[in-house]
Order: structure tokens, then sequence, then C-alpha cells
């Protein structure tokens, strides 16, 4: 006899387990020490990843970690997998995990087609979401295809540390444990709706600001011009045309606006042999976009950037 239950009873009925950590870093070095059963089965990367004295490298310093043999792969001009060339060099080379980045917010156009692609060459798929947090809880499609999901939680909010594992698959739990649980009670604590509508009101402000100057074209171009549905971003991202990226920088911090180079420096395995994305991360600048951004101090940052952009 078919029965109905008055309340869910089964735990893994849509089971999708969260672990918490100190950082996004060391839930995936947790993830890694178990999935990979030598390291030589390897972990493949975008070549758009940055590196700083103080903080070292968020995804990549795990590989190093636990000694994983480590690939990269190129990208497109705004900073999307370029998924022809991945495909090639699926042909001869093997890993066990792929990883896709959603740069600043972005979902990668083609996430879907990587999902199959690394179902056809026996892969696990992680989206890096470091940068997205809300639009993984969109309508985007991020977040909706890794078999595990990563997250920076002290880039999304106003949090000192913080990173959140997600996997789809719930077998590919077995030795990983959460090291700071009670960032979960800190996360549920945010209007996530709220926050995400922020930032794309921001994001949609300061990009309608940005059009309108004389200089964008020539001298800056927008990486992204319009968000897609659901995307939600982290910040930003401006290409500066000339050579003053790091002079911009500079002179819009010490005006009193907080602008970010991410990515200005890659690591060492990706300096050589990929041209395009170090020459993108000379020339890109970020707009802070976040919840505690003022709309009344949007036209003094435009206004700002304008003045800086001729600084030589």
């Amino acid at each position: 006899m078919t029965t109905i239950t008055k309340t869910a009873v089964d735990p893994q009925t849509e089971l999708q387990p969260a672990l918490f950590y100190a950082s996004a870093r060391e839930g995936m070095k947790d993830f890694l020490e178990a999935v990979l059963d030598d390291p030589e089965e390897g972990v493949l990367l975008p070549a758009f990843i940055g590196w700083s004295a103080n903080e070292g490298s968020g995804v990549f310093d795990p590989v190093l970690n636990v000694q994983a043999r480590a690939g990269f792969y190129g990208l497109n001009g705004d900073l999307s997998v370029d998924v022809e060339k991945l495909i090639e060099m699926l042909e001869t080379q093997k890993f066990r995990v792929l990883v896709v980045i959603h740069y600043f917010g972005r979902t990668d156009p083609r996430i879907a087609e990587l999902r199959e692609l690394a179902d056809r060459h026996e892969m696990l798929l992680v989206e890096d979401l470091a940068h997205g947090f809300y639009s993984s809880r969109g309508e985007g499609g991020a977040g909706s295809f890794g078999d595990m999901n990563l997250f920076s939680l002290h880039k999304m909010f106003p949090v000192s540390e913080g990173g959140m594992i997600t996997y789809t698959r719930a077998d590919l739990v077995t030795t990983q444990q959460s090291t700071r649980p009670a960032l979960a009670g800190t996360i549920l604590s945010y209007n996530w709706a709220s926050i995400a509508s922020a930032r794309r009101r921001n994001f949609e402000s300061i990009a309608e600001l940005l059009r309108s100057l004389p200089e964008h074209g020539t001298e800056f171009t927008l990486l992204w011009p319009e968000l897609g549905d659901g995307d939600v971003p982290q910040t930003l991202p401006v290409r500066i045309t000339g050579d003053n990226r790091d002079a911009i920088y500079r002179g819009m911090n010490e005006a009193g606006f907080g602008m970010v180079s991410l990515y200005h420096t890659l690591i060492e395995p990706v300096r050589s042999g990929f041209e395009l994305e170090n020459d993108l991360s000379k020339h890109i600048i970020n707009f802070p976009v976040h919840q505690d951004v003022a709309a009344g101090a949007l036209g003094a940052l435009v206004a700002s950037f304008q003045t800086c952009l001729h600084i030589k």
C-alpha cells in the first residue's frame, strides 16, 4: 500500500552538504585530499589566477599543498572559457578535477557545455564562486552544474574570514569536515535578495555613468557592458586601454574610493604561454558595487575615475 508521510522524513532527498571553513582554500584542500586517490590524477584550472605576496593564491595554493599535478587552459577576452581550445587540450591530457571560475560574479556563458565536457572525460567539476555567492542564488545558472561549489564568504559578507563548500553529490563527502560551522548562522542572518538587488543596481548605475564619459571606448572599455539575467556582481571590471592602470588605482584610492586590481599579478606557472591572460591582468581595474556603496557617491566615484584616467 502506498503511503505519504505528514512531513519529509528522508534526510537524503535533495541533500547538498554544506561545509564551512576559515577560508575557501581550506575547503578546497579538504576536497582535493578526499577525491584525489593519487596527486598525479591532476587538477585543471583556468590560466587567469591571481597571486599576492600577502595572500598567495586562493584556488591554486590548495593544489600545491596536496602536491597535485596542475594544468591550465586559456580564456577569451571577456574571461569566459575558450571551450574549443579546452576540448583540444583534453584530447591529449587527462585530469580528475576541472575548475571553472565565475569571474567577478558573472556566470560563464558556456557552463552547461563545460558540465557535459566534464562528464565526457570523467572529471569532477568545481565551480569557483568565490565572487559569485549571490549569482548562485539567482537564475543565471551559476552553482547549478558543479559537483562541488566553492565560496569565499568574506568577499560577499562583512566578515573577516570564511569559506563554504557545497556538494551537489553527497557521496563525495567522505573525510571532509567543517572547521567553522558557526559561519552558517552568520550568513543566514543577512537578507541575500536585498544585497543582490543593491549590487546589481550599483553595477548598472556605475556602468551607465561610465558609458556617458567621452573617454569610454578609447581610454577604457567595460569588460561586461551588461549584466546577465540572475548574475550578481562582485565588482564592476573595466579594461584600461593604456598602461596607466596602476596609476589610476593609486589615484582613486588616495581620493577615498576603494578600487581594486584583482588578479594584478598571475601565479608563476601561467606567466608565460598565456599572452592574453597576462595582458588582461595588467589592464583590469574593478569598481566597488557592494551593498554598502551609497547611490549618492556614484557621481563622485566616476568623476574621480575620469580625472585619474589622465594620470600618466
